[in-house]
């Protein structure tokens, strides 16, 4: 693991955050370039994408604290330093829901429009992202012996690289997206398939990486993910009726 990426002079560039600003550049680069295709110009998806970021960070953030608040308690000024890791994706995507929400009524845009928009740019900065926490060392996965578990630093034994299994995992679904990009068939198609697969990788894939447990045993992200997929796909087939 490398969580400090270099060092200059009293400057201390850490890998996550270096990732995660990669990840969103990322993004915003994928967003544009379908955004031209709709006719929506740069300035427009700029001022949704800045409020969307920021709103995103917060909430990640927040939704982390809350749940591993323990890494606080004796020190909470450390729940400000996320350059150092420890964002919860459903709080960002949350969060960002609702700044989308309240950005595209302002600027007259269709709403659906913008939430397809979003998918694949999300699906490409996340992905850029759980690169960033496998170098700073955090959500790591279980102990096992499969062929691919790797040794962590301050950790015992080897354990599951959850974050590279999600990397490799939410950029097929990025490629999927964009496949599918030309071939949707009502506003809202992309968005809906990207929270039904991204709901279903996270379900499974927290069964192998260390997490608390609550009701019945399962994660938080676990009971989000059965509720945005039975969301996102009761909806996805409705739409699909109506056509």
């Amino acid at each position: 693991m490398h969580p400090v990426l270099l060092n200059i002079g009293r400057l201390t560039v850490y890998s996550y955050g270096f990732m995660l600003s990669l990840a969103f550049l990322a993004g915003l680069l994928i967003i544009l370039h379908l955004s031209r295709r709709e006719g929506i110009v740069a300035e427009t998806v700029l001022d949704i994408t800045v409020w969307v970021v920021v709103a995103a960070i917060a909430g990640a953030r927040i939704l982390y604290v809350v749940l591993f608040w323990g890494e606080f308690a004796h020190s909470p000024v450390q729940a400000l330093m996320i350059n150092r890791g420890g964002l919860v994706f459903y709080g960002g995507f949350i969060a960002g829901l609702l700044v989308i929400m309240w950005r595209a009524k302002k600027h007259g845009l269709s709403l659906w429009k913008v939430f397809d928009l979003a998918a694949p740019g999300t699906a490409v900065g996340y992905s850029i992202a759980r690169i960033g926490c496998f170098l700073n060392g955090c959500c790591y996965g279980i102990e096992t012996e499969f062929p691919a578990a790797v040794q962590f630093p301050h950790l015992t034994g080897l354990r599951h690289p959850t974050q590279l299994y999600a990397s490799g995992t939410i950029f097929i679904v990025f490629l999927l997206l964009l496949y599918l990009w030309r071939r949707r068939k009502f506003e809202g198609q992309i968005f809906l398939l990207g929270v039904v697969f991204y709901s279903i990788y996270r379900f499974s894939i927290e069964f192998i990486r260390v997490g608390p447990r609550v009701l019945l045993g399962i994660t938080p992200s676990q009971w989000i993910s059965v509720l945005a997929f039975i969301l996102a796909g009761g909806t996805l087939i409705w739409k699909l009726r109506e056509k």
